[in-house]
């Protein structure tokens, strides 16, 4: 029954692959630009943007608190220390749903907390079979894909009722520090190496670049090696800072970090004829 189920699992998740950019046209990147610079006034983990509302999230795992930006103004800050809705054994990461709302994992408590795009407590995710879960993202269909230290794997989720799907990644994983998805892809990246590993969202390994690896809705590879922002499918390259972090991609709109300032690039495209 459990084999049964694994198998159609990863059917219906082979047609969302395929299907991920069924519809659209397939655009070229032609350029990066630069939108807006927010200083945070925090030591920056981690950053997520949702470009439908022009809303910024900014995780500290030094002071355990997650800051909500709107139109590049502090609105409300969560978290400390603590064992409340709102508060955090060890806050490691954090993710975007469907709806706008925040999700932050907890790495102690074994479990993603859901708050709302306010910072309200509005649930949480029991991590069941993890042992050292520390960084995680949101596949387009809400599936969660949560890497295990202690394991060496990155699990995959349901977010509809928490249980496990599969696992992958075992042997090609060391120490990643960020984990990105799109809906055809996940890349872990792991900074002692300056390395990006990237899979298919079913678990193949696909191939490790060399710097920063991100993807965008049309599947365009991002990269940010050696000082330079560069798109893999086209000539588009912008010369940046190297201590320079990308943090992640909604829409249109690169997000990077710079000690505790959050930069917005514009990703400019140009349809393939």
């Amino acid at each position: 029954m459990k084999t049964a189920l694994y198998i159609l699992m990863l059917a219906m998740l082979a047609l969302s692959a395929c299907g991920g950019t069924k519809g659209r046209l397939p655009l070229d990147i032609e350029s990066f630009s630069l939108v807006s610079s927010i200083p945070t006034g925090m030591p920056i983990s981690k950053a997520l943007y949702q470009a439908s509302n022009d809303q910024l999230f900014v995780m500290s795992a030094k002071t355990q608190e997650i800051g909500i930006f709107r139109g590049g103004e502090r609105h409300n800050v969560l978290g400390g220390m603590g064992t409340g809705a709102a508060n955090f054994l060890s806050l490691s990461d954090i993710g975007i749903n469907r709806d706008g709302g925040l999700l932050a994992l907890d790495s102690v408590a074994k479990s993603i907390k859901i708050f709302t795009s306010d910072g309200k407590a509005n649930g949480n995710i029991e991590l069941k079979g993890s042992v050292q879960p520390t960084l995680f993202c949101v596949h387009a269909d809400q599936s969660l894909f949560v890497f295990d230290q202690a394991t060496g794997e990155i699990i995959t989720y349901s977010t509809l009722d928490g249980t496990e799907q599969y696992r992958f990644g075992k042997f090609e994983l060391q120490q990643p520090t960020q984990l990105f998805c799109n809906r055809d892809y996940v890349v872990a990246y792991e900074q002692q190496t300056d390395t990006s590993h990237v899979f298919s969202v079913l678990g193949q390994f696909v191939k490790s670049d060399k710097g920063q690896t991100l993807f965008d809705d049309y599947n365009n590879g991002i990269n940010f090696s050696d000082g330079n922002l560069l798109s893999q499918m086209s000539a588009a390259l912008l010369p940046i800072q190297e201590s320079v972090i990308l943090y992640g991609i909604s829409r249109d709109v690169l997000v990077l970090g710079m000690g505790e300032e959050i930069r917005l690039l514009k990703i400019g495209y140009l349809r393939v004829r």
